[in-house]
């Protein structure tokens, strides 16, 4: 075994080269299946902090990889003929000029949006026959709920604004259809009305429940509740690209502070929330297998969870002549081998714990040196594969804290979908010479545009919402004068709760202690023409221009003995 030491800073440091000899101990194997929460609990490790390895393990047996003789292997023992790059699979149809949602259609079907409409409404007719409308209070949301259920267009639109919300960050949901003039977004109202978004979060659904069995049960399923869909997106990121000889595991969270039974907890990496396995094209980031964590199952092999779970990732790629990427939480001496026997090659990092570092690698502290530091070929290569993985957690960050965990993963996998779908695109553009002219958070945007012109949805009437624009913040100071407010459809007069008296009138009563009527203060037909804010002709109109709390002058003005 020939070992390459190398200087550096960092304390605790030795980069290994293994040529035809695995530097484990046969003790090692063992400890690496019998310690496997303590592993976990090591994650927080760094990168920079640890011992890089590159090995070519001897011949072993694992029934779990063996693979066919598709190939003849070289001197390596890795088959011959492979091409370094990925590809399209036979599968892919694109059009001449393809735009954003034909990438996206290419991992997420129609059936997806099909199959979302169709749980939905069963869910929602589960739950009203259960909960008629007529024992909800007369202001629940739940009164809007149609009798025939949304349609798929009305579910592409919820989808989109979903992955909108991904673009444009507020606090808390309802804040994108805020009246305030800082807060405002006037895109998500003229789409679809709060109360109708949040109903259908409210119903939305991915599985159907009568087919539920609950934990204990032979037939348990811990993914149930993500339905098909699961499948069918896990198949479609499998089938639309195939990867190039550099492939890399890596692990995630879906961030979720709930308590299912298969959550994870790790703050000092990733952070609360489930875990995620992923296999992935190391040279561009794609995501080509995916796994949710289900909890420990009770047929693990002896070789471990982590050994079961990279094996189950990479069987599709066996015999390949692949390269295997992957972090120190995954090296075992076993999984080495197995890979080896199984035609992939492996590079990975270890921990230089003291059972498993060999005798012969100084983990001391180095000192500077005038002499050159080169990092090993190995070490520069596994750096820069590694990274390619982080483009596919450029997930758009979710502001739904209170949802439920299978809600919270579907939206993970759709906006994985996304990276996917641009990372297709790009390769797409490059194929052909061209250069790729949306970045990530563009292509995103287009989708969504997209998703919503061709869903068929009939927008909400823009005249029918109303609130301060941003010009009001200039109410103190330029020409103002009062003008009506448009009729209705009917022709009917349209009146509003002033914007002075009204919430002046219910401060005041709160305030002291009396009963706060449902809709305070005057109405009126009247409204600013450039604040575009509904105002009393006197003195509400005059007290909104001309004093900075409006509000406190009004109750001045109404109550003076006070």
């Amino acid at each position: 075994m020939s070992i390459v030491e190398v200087e550096e800073e960092l304390e605790g440091i030795a980069t290994i080269d293994s040529g035809d000899e695995f530097p484990f101990s046969s003790e090692d194997s063992a400890e690496s299946a019998e310690s496997e929460s303590d592993s976990e609990e090591e994650d927080g490790l760094r990168r920079q902090r640890e011992t890089r390895v590159t090995a070519t393990p001897t011949a072993s047996n694992d029934p779990r990889l063996e693979g066919g003789d598709r190939t003849s292997p070289d001197s390596d023992g890795v088959p011959q003929g492979f091409s370094e790059h990925g590809g399209f699979s036979d599968k892919v149809r694109l059009s001449d000029d393809p735009k954003p949602l034909e990438f996206l259609t290419l991992m997420v079907p129609d059936s997806v949006y099909k199959t979302c409409t169709e749980q939905t409404n069963k869910y929602a007719r589960d739950y009203l026959a259960a909960n008629p409308k007529a024992d909800h209070k007369g202001y629940s949301r739940v009164h809007g709920w149609p009798n025939e259920g949304i349609s798929e267009a009305e579910m592409r639109t919820f989808l989109a604004l979903n992955i909108a919300m991904g673009l444009v960050y507020q606090e808390d949901i309802q804040d994108y259809w805020s009246l305030d003039e800082v807060m405002e977004t006037p895109f998500f109202p003229s789409i679809m009305r709060r109360d109708r978004f949040l109903l259908i979060l409210k119903f939305f659904h991915l599985s159907d429940n009568d087919t539920y069995h609950p934990r204990g049960h032979p037939q348990y399923n811990p993914m149930h509740k993500l339905g098909t869909i699961y499948e069918i997106l896990v198949e479609r990121f499998k089938t639309m690209w195939y990867p190039g000889q550099q492939i890399g595991v890596d692990e995630g969270v879906v961030p979720f502070r709930g308590h299912p039974n298969f959550r994870k907890d790790k703050p000092d990496k990733y952070g609360d929330g489930l875990k995620a396995y992923q296999l992935c094209d190391a040279t561009n980031g794609y995501c080509c297998q995916f796994k949710l964590y289900g909890g420990k199952k009770k047929e693990l092999s002896a070789k471990g969870m982590r050994h079961d779970i990279v094996s189950k990732l990479v069987e599709p790629y066996l015999q390949e002549g692949h390269t295997l990427h992957y972090e120190n939480c995954y090296t075992s001496p076993q999984l080495w081998h197995n890979l080896r026997d199984a035609g992939t090659k492996a590079r990975g990092t270890r921990r230089n714990r003291k059972s498993s570092t060999p005798k012969s690698a100084s983990t001391g502290k180095r000192r500077h040196s005038e002499k050159e530091i080169t990092k090993p070929e190995s070490q520069q290569e596994y750096n820069q594969y590694m990274c390619a993985l982080d483009n596919s957690n450029l997930c758009f960050r979710s502001n739904m804290y209170r949802l439920k965990w299978w809600k919270k993963a579907f939206f993970h996998m759709l906006s994985l979908a996304i990276v996917n779908a641009h990372l297709l695109q790009k390769e797409y553009m490059s194929a052909r010479g061209k250069k790729a002219l949306l970045e990530h958070k563009d292509f995103q945007r287009e989708v969504v545009k997209e998703l919503i012109s061709t869903s068929g949805y009939e927008r909400v009437r823009q005249e029918e919402r109303s609130g301060p624009s941003a010009s009001s913040l200039l109410r103190l100071t330029g020409r103002h004068f009062l003008e009506k407010i448009g009729q209705t459809e009917g022709g009917r007069n349209r009146n509003r709760t002033c914007k002075v008296c009204g919430p002046a009138e219910r401060k005041y009563r709160r305030d002291h202690g009396f009963l706060v009527a449902k809709r305070s203060g005057h109405e009126s037909a009247y409204q600013c023409d450039q604040c575009q804010v509904t105002l009393c002709i006197t003195p509400c109109m005059e007290l909104y221009h001309t004093e900075e709390d409006y509000q406190e002058a009004w109750i001045k003005l109404q109550h003076p003995n006070e």
